[in-house]
């Protein structure tokens, strides 16, 4: 079927959709800085609070991804009212959370501003990709895609190193962990009021809201009518589970790393973490990413993901066996190595399939359940990994992680292939094996 948007998305890469893709991945930014900075201070916050590692990690960790699940999920059921109408509103919340963690003087404090801040982190997560794939034109996607998303989330990250760095020989470790989580609010502060400037999307006007008039007034589009159509749950079903998992398999493999790395990694290799950071992030991770994002336009998104979870997978095998047996330059560079897949690979390609295997109206509870399923691989990286680290030991955890980056891999190549695809046609069920709609008309099927 023919596209009604095809004017729109076959256009060329303009201005216009390399600025919604950046102030898109400022929210990027700020969950990167700050997911970051928290494992650089956490022995600061933990001798601050006189709490156990456990304790803070729960503190810090704990009380933004729960954060993320709520965001995820309320502003997932949101966005099918209106796109712009919430997009300044995740900004706002992360600005609150991060700003106000300068001032606080109890654990309890700590948790609930955490917590806000993953509100909006999570909602973030929803609209900021959602929002960029149906602002982009079919042939730059993936690249816009990327660098909103997994770029931006890793320069985020590097930011926080270099800003650690840069601090810790002017203010107390009392003071520090407040300035260091505080200035996690600036790139939010940036953005908040270019986002409420941006048109409603255009696959929001001519699938969900179903407004001739101002597609015409705000994208120049004429379209004499629209398919009228519902959505199959059965047929929606399987590739949102496999989508799902792919995430929840990565978040468990990267969180390990985002969260210890630091610290328990960086402590075995005897290196310094904020230097191990910088070293990780800005030799392996930054430069890959933005690569990542052209190479998911050309190779597509199933062929980068699945190469780089088997990447990462074989890379961490090794890291495990190697570590402590040789050289810490050695052992670092293999754990560069698994993060340079991770750059090319899911790092930038798996919050993709939320937003580009489903239709318009349902894309924002899609997006919700996929970077929910994520933030249970956070969790249980948050709580698990402790425990394992004392039982197993780092060489124990090392395998473990590798296994679960090649079985991810296996999943990712069940997932249909989006790419080079306009997004009406998931809208006419033409990326699914089984239909995704089926006209009113049809009865006798489950629909949303």
């Amino acid at each position: 079927m023919k596209s009604p948007l095809g004017e729109y998305e076959n256009k060329k890469l303009s201005l216009f959709h390399i600025k919604t893709a950046l102030i898109a991945g400022a929210g990027q930014v700020v969950d990167g800085y700050d997911l970051t900075s928290a494992s650089l201070v956490l022995f600061s916050i933990e001798s601050y609070f006189g709490a156990s590692l456990e304790a803070v990690s729960l503190m810090l960790f704990a009380s933004i991804i729960i954060g993320n699940i709520v965001g995820a999920v309320l502003f997932g059921y949101l966005v099918r009212h209106g796109r712009k109408k919430f997009y300044g509103i995740d900004a706002m919340l992360m600005i609150l959370g991060a700003l106000l963690t300068f001032f606080v003087t109890t654990p309890y404090e700590l948790v609930l501003l955490r917590f806000i801040l993953g509100v909006g982190i999570g909602a973030d997560y929803v609209l900021s990709p959602l929002i960029t794939a149906e602002y982009a034109n079919v042939k730059n996607r993936g690249t816009l895609l990327g660098i909103s998303g997994g770029f931006m989330w890793n320069t985020g990250a590097l930011i926080s190193a270099l800003t650690t760095l840069s601090l810790e020989s002017l203010f107390p470790t009392s003071v520090l962990w407040r300035v260091v989580l505080a200035l996690g609010s600036v790139p939010a502060l940036a953005v908040v009021v270019f986002r409420r400037m941006f048109p409603e999307t255009p696959h929001y006007l001519a699938y969900v809201k179903k407004d001739l008039n101002e597609l015409k007034e705000k994208y120049g589009l004429t379209i004499s009518s629209l398919p009228n159509s519902r959505t199959i749950l059965r047929a929606i079903i399987p590739t949102l589970i496999l989508a799902s998992l792919t995430w929840y398999f990565y978040d468990i493999v990267a969180y390990s790393g985002v969260f210890f790395g630091p610290n328990v990694i960086a402590e075995k290799l005897g290196i310094n973490g904020i230097i191990f950071e910088i070293i990780i992030l800005g030799i392996f991770a930054v430069p890959w990413n933005f690569s990542s994002g052209i190479l998911s336009d050309k190779i597509g998104r199933r062929s980068a993901q699945a190469l780089g979870f088997v990447g990462m997978g074989i890379a961490t095998l090794i890291f495990a066996m190697l570590i402590g047996k040789v050289s810490p330059i050695i052992t670092l560079f293999i754990y560069g190595v698994s993060t340079v897949f991770n750059a090319l690979g899911p790092g930038t390609v798996v919050g993709f399939w939320g937003v580009e295997l489903f239709p318009a109206k349902i894309r924002g509870i899609t997006q919700s359940i996929t970077v929910l399923s994520g933030r249970l691989g956070v969790l249980t990286t948050t709580f698990l990994f402790p425990i394992l680290l004392q039982s197993l030991g780092i060489t124990g955890v090392m395998v473990i992680l590798g296994i679960i980056g090649i079985v991810a891999a296996l999943v990712t190549m069940r997932l249909p292939e989006p790419n080079q695809k306009s997004l009406s046609q998931v809208e006419f069920g033409e990326l699914s094996k089984s239909p995704l709609i089926r006209s009113e008309e049809d009865k006798g099927e489950e629909t949303f």
